[in-house]
């Protein structure tokens, strides 16, 4: 079983924490607000009230053979960046911060933390992606060049098989899923627990009324896909 250390116990890292628990990781979570502890308490398996920043308070843990660290303080830099040096310090492998700047992030990158990760920003990048670009419905990136997105077809790859549309061939990307609707649940809506998912569909399968491509590939190629008639 995997063990993760959580260093702050607000809404990014108790939602870390409670899907860390979910897919079954044992999850010691520390911060320094009573209430927080008490509630995280239901949820995760350990959580403590401290001050992670306390070299000492981090060392009685006994962490040092954790799989990894996440630090989420919201605006506290430099705790943060203090506690990322402790863990360094005391042995952890891997440790993700959450940068709250670009500031941040340098000077996490210049102490050598494996990961930092700006949610908020990469939220607003999703988001805009998603509304920005035609026919995309989500977006995940993978590179400055390459990502994963949702797209709707177009009206003329309705009724037609894989085979028919050559998307490899035409658009140099590769279509890596189907997700329609199943059950009684409405066509239009793919969001919920009515929402059937095919991993690696065949040439033969067709695309029908509410149907979306999960497609792998260059954004630039995605995007001609998108825009095609």
């Amino acid at each position: 079983m995997k063990k993760f250390f959580v260093v702050g116990l607000g809404n990014f890292g108790f939602n870390i924490s409670r899907t860390l628990m979910e897919n079954s990781c044992e999850v010691l979570g520390i911060d320094s607000k009573r209430e927080v502890v008490q509630y995280a308490k239901d949820y995760i398996s350990h959580a403590v009230i401290g001050d992670a920043s306390d070299r000492a308070v981090l060392e009685s843990l006994s962490i040092s053979d954790f799989d990894a660290a996440i630090i989420s303080l919201g605006q506290d830099m430099a705790s943060s960046i203090l506690i990322a040096l402790h863990l360094k310090e005391i042995g952890m492998s891997r440790i993700v911060v959450r940068a709250v700047s670009e500031d941040h992030g340098k000077v996490l990158k210049m102490i050598g933390v494996n990961d930092v990760v700006f949610p908020e920003k990469d939220m607003a990048v999703r988001i805009a992606n998603r509304l920005a670009l035609k026919n995309a419905m989500d977006y995940l990136p993978i590179s400055d060049e390459y990502g994963i997105v949702e797209v709707d077809p177009p009206e003329s790859f309705i009724g037609k098989s894989l085979r028919d549309l050559m998307i490899a061939s035409r658009f140099s990307c590769q279509v890596i899923g189907l997700k329609f609707p199943g059950g009684n649940g409405d066509p239009g809506d793919l969001s919920g627990k009515n929402v059937n998912f095919k991993i690696a569909p065949s040439a033969d399968d067709r695309i029908t009324p509410g149907t979306v491509l999960v497609v792998i590939g260059k954004l630039n190629d995605i995007d001609r896909l998108r825009k095609s008639s």
